[in-house]
């Protein structure tokens, strides 16, 4: 009969579990159930974003109360949608599991994409929210194609000639208009973390 491990090595194989559960999960992007502002808007591990990002202030001073709610909920899924992104940009330098890489960018984009789809904006946002919405689906077009032609050999600087990666860009510029124009008396902070939200999500 076989013995039973010793207390000390059943806790320290517990330990060494716990530690490569730990490490696996801190490698993953939030799927972005939580629809409240993050307290804590670090990058994914291994990553950075590409503009001084602030976290989006609390008050939102120069947007109307009754917006608020909706603009803190778009800007929570475009954050993690940023994240998502920075994931997959980091597997296509390092050319490394580039498949598997490819659907947790789609398993974390799509929900995002999908409730920001299915919002009621507030009267007046519906260009905003459809540039935005347009921008991810134009992103996750990019990555598509930026996948397979990495893996056949493509340098990065050939991947960002995709046209849908300038597209979204595009995109993503004429939705900062729009908030522009929307709040234009919002307070410098506001707008500064607004404008970073944007910027990091692009791709350029």
């Amino acid at each position: 009969m076989a013995r039973s491990p010793s207390r000390p090595a059943l806790l320290l194989s517990l330990a060494v579990a716990l530690v490569a559960c730990t490490a696996a999960r801190s490698a993953e992007v939030p799927r972005g159930g939580d629809e409240s502002y993050p307290a804590d808007i670090t990058p994914p591990p291994g990553t950075r974003y590409p503009c001084a990002l602030t976290a989006l202030p609390r008050d939102l001073a120069g947007v109307p109360p009754a917006e608020r709610a909706y603009i803190n909920h778009t800007y929570t899924r475009i954050l993690r949608a940023t994240q998502a992104k920075l994931v997959i940009l980091k597997a296509l330098e390092d050319g490394a599991a580039l498949d598997a890489a490819l659907v947790r960018y789609r398993e974390a984009l799509d929900p995002l994409a999908e409730r920001l789809r299915a919002d009621t904006p507030p009267p007046g946002l519906e260009p905003f929210q459809s540039d935005v919405v347009a921008a991810l689906g134009l992103q996750r077009a990019f990555f598509d194609q930026a996948v397979p032609q990495r893996k056949a050999g493509q340098e990065m600087a050939a991947l960002y000639a995709i046209p849908e990666g300038r597209q979204a860009s595009r995109r993503l510029i004429a939705a900062f208009g729009r908030m522009q124009a929307r709040y234009p008396a919002w307070s410098a902070e506001t707008k500064d973390s607004i404008y970073h939200h944007l910027c990091a999500l692009d791709l350029f």
